[in-house]
């Protein structure tokens, strides 16, 4: 069973590109967890050698807490039908790049807590790589020095009881999954690498698009393009201005990312009063706002962004965390080819505003101040 045309257009911000670096180590189920914003307890990594060939198969307990982590807007759609079908996101990768490899998804076996090991029936799998069940694997969308992998789901509906432990098991090798319970969670239980979810407590914002972009967008592909060079034209303070170019290592796409921190010293500055004035709810909170501006087309999707504040990871999990700036910036996956997409990301509000942050996206960040 396979979900929609996916396999190529599973993007950079899965689990393939965050979870599994080619060579990761079993024991390294932690770093796995801060890398993707997962807590630690919905992590496992099994380590598998194929006669010299390392196999790290990565597996994630499908929660409603998985989806507060750093996945794209399209494997959340794809893992959304099974949220509640005790669901196992698969992802097996290997340091080479192949087409085919020797992983058999139907030598995973689960065994419940003082019960006996099961292997599912083909039907309890589904295919997100087309060709997961065959062993087809695609390079890593990082880039091929990321070696390659696929991605699967397993849904095991009442072959288990996620109030208790469980394992799975691959060619010998075991790994146990003790989910914590919701009011574990409530209470605060610890959890190594887990995010603090962005809150939905936020009021909605809406402002009036952006109706004419050209001259924004005519800024946004100056030669010169740096933090400096554009709080000089915007005439806004140098802390509060970041820019980065991010250019994908598989298909040489660019993406200009243009990050503009709502403080007070914007109502200066050269974006003109009645823009300004549409964002006042959000200036002084620490809100963010961005553009994206693409001289190639790349994918792109602002669920991608997060927050880190005093090592902690704080994720945008609600669609309150965003205001648009121009219409379709938190649903799209894509920008065009010279064309940009704007809006503004809030301040979870567990972060304090008052003390310096960074905004990832991908595997760039930048710093406030």
């Amino acid at each position: 069973m396979r979900v929609g045309v996916w396999g190529r257009t599973i993007v950079l911000s899965s689990l393939v590109a965050l979870v599994v670096s080619a060579g990761a180590l079993a024991q390294d189920r932690e770093g796995v967890a801060r890398k993707t914003g997962l807590d630690v307890d919905l992590v496992n990594v099994i380590q598998v050698d194929f006669g010299g060939a390392e196999l790290t198969i990565t597996f994630v307990y499908v929660n409603d807490r998985a989806f507060d982590s750093r996945i794209s807007a399209a494997l959340r759609t794809a893992l959304l039908p099974y949220l509640d079908r005790n669901a196992i996101y698969v992802n097996p990768n290997v340091k080479s790049v192949v087409s085919q490899f020797g992983f058999d998804p139907l030598g995973i076996s689960v065994q419940p807590s003082g019960g006996v090991s099961v292997s599912p029936e083909p039907g309890s799998w589904i295919e997100i790589t087309p060709g997961f069940m065959e062993g087809r694997f695609e390079v890593n969308p990082v880039g091929p020095s990321k070696g390659s992998g696929s991605e699967g789901i397993l849904i095991l509906d009442d072959a288990i009881d996620p109030d208790e432990p469980f394992d799975l098991i691959y060619l010998g090798q075991r790994v146990t999954f003790e989910i914590a319970s919701p009011i574990a969670v409530s209470l605060g239980a610890p959890s190594v690498g887990g995010p603090a979810a962005a809150t939905t407590s936020h009021e909605p914002i809406a402002v009036p698009f952006l109706e004419d972009v050209t001259t924004l967008e005519e800024i946004l592909t100056l030669p010169d393009f740096s933090s400096e060079s554009m709080a000089v034209l915007l005439n806004i303070a140098i802390d509060d201005v970041r820019a980065t170019e991010i250019t994908t290592p598989n298909n040489d796409e660019i993406l200009r990312l243009l990050f503009v921190r709502l403080e007070e010293g914007i109502h200066d500055s050269f974006l003109g009063f009645d823009f300004v004035s549409t964002l006042e709810p959000l200036i002084g909170t620490g809100a963010v706002m961005v553009w994206a501006f693409s001289p190639t087309g790349v994918a792109f999707s602002p669920w991608i962004f997060y927050f880190q504040q005093s090592e902690t990871n704080f994720v945008l999990g609600s669609p309150a965390s965003f205001v648009e700036l121009t219409p379709g910036f938190v649903s799209g996956e894509r920008i065009e080819a010279n064309e940009m997409a704007a809006g503004v990301l809030r301040l979870p509000s567990r972060m304090d505003p008052g003390l310096p942050f960074d905004i990832f996206y991908r595997w760039s960040s930048v710093s406030f101040p």
